[in-house]
């Protein structure tokens, strides 16, 4: 489960793009209460019209001591009129002797083109997964920064987004829940009103057929974010709860890092 809420952390911290940002570092620190369990670091840049992000997670404390867990992803997306598209997305994740790489490529109407996969799906323990499932599709990262710019012309999060990461399909829906003010609970990090959304996911192939993945109805495994303006720049979100079997699993910006 905490790789999960690190996971969601490479892909939630970007920010408004409508403008030209210098490359800049963000730094989430997962944890179970006061068990540190991993770290997410993301590099971006932007141009006028294209992006590219780098995003690294690595387990940490005892976690990393009994079951190392690391992962990357490089992503290249384009500003379009309708907003912004992915071109390629590259990812990596380690755990522990297993290694598993996908690489995906787009064209200009957000429909893969090509794809590789190590190792491949077994089509025995995954849901099925076929080419008509890669139309029109979001990488998470093209969703994420969509979501983020609704939200600064809007102040609100509810959407919903169709998204391949090149071995999952997957429809993810957020659903702003209110405001609320986050008081400091570590040091360096966010304090102040935060607006909550909840996020549920609906997956649709590629997942494994005994996953985790659970109804909506399922309390475990919900996951909600928290957007702000940290330090007075563009909306961001500051911290992200999983609720799991063992309790709450919290990412948190660093914004001593910033």
């Amino acid at each position: 489960m905490w790789q999960l809420v690190a996971t969601f952390l490479i892909f939630f911290v970007v920010g408004d793009v409508s403008a030209s940002y210098k490359p800049t570092t963000l730094v989430y620190n997962v944890s179970w209460g006061n068990i540190p369990l991993a770290k997410s670091q993301l590099d971006y840049e932007f141009g006028k019209y294209d992006a590219r992000i780098s995003a690294h997670v690595a387990s940490k404390g005892v976690i990393a001591f009994f079951r190392g867990f690391k992962s990357r992803s490089i992503a290249e997306l384009v500003r379009k009129d309708t907003g912004w598209v992915p071109k390629t997305l590259l990812m990596e994740r380690i755990s522990g002797r297993e290694v598993v790489n996908s690489n995906v490529i787009w064209d200009d109407t957000s429909s893969v083109v090509s794809e590789t996969r190590v190792p491949e799906l077994d089509l025995t323990e995954v849901h099925p997964l076929d080419d008509r499932m890669k139309v029109n599709v979001l990488d998470p990262y093209s969703a994420v920064l969509r979501l983020l710019n609704q939200i600064e012309k809007t102040g609100d999060c509810t959407s919903s987004y169709e998204i391949y990461d090149g071995r999952r399909r997957s429809r993810i829906y957020f659903e702003k829940i209110g405001k609320i003010v986050l008081e400091q609970d570590r040091p360096g990090v966010f304090t102040g009103s935060a607006m909550v959304c909840d996020v549920k996911f609906d997956p649709i192939g590629g997942h494994r057929i005994n996953s985790k993945w659970r109804s909506n109805k399922d309390q475990n495994g919900r996951v909600k974010v928290f957007f702000a303006r940290p330090l007075e720049s563009q909306v961001m979100p500051v911290r992200i709860e999983v609720k799991s079997w063992i309790g709450k699993i919290i990412g948190r910006l660093d914004l001593r890092q910033m």
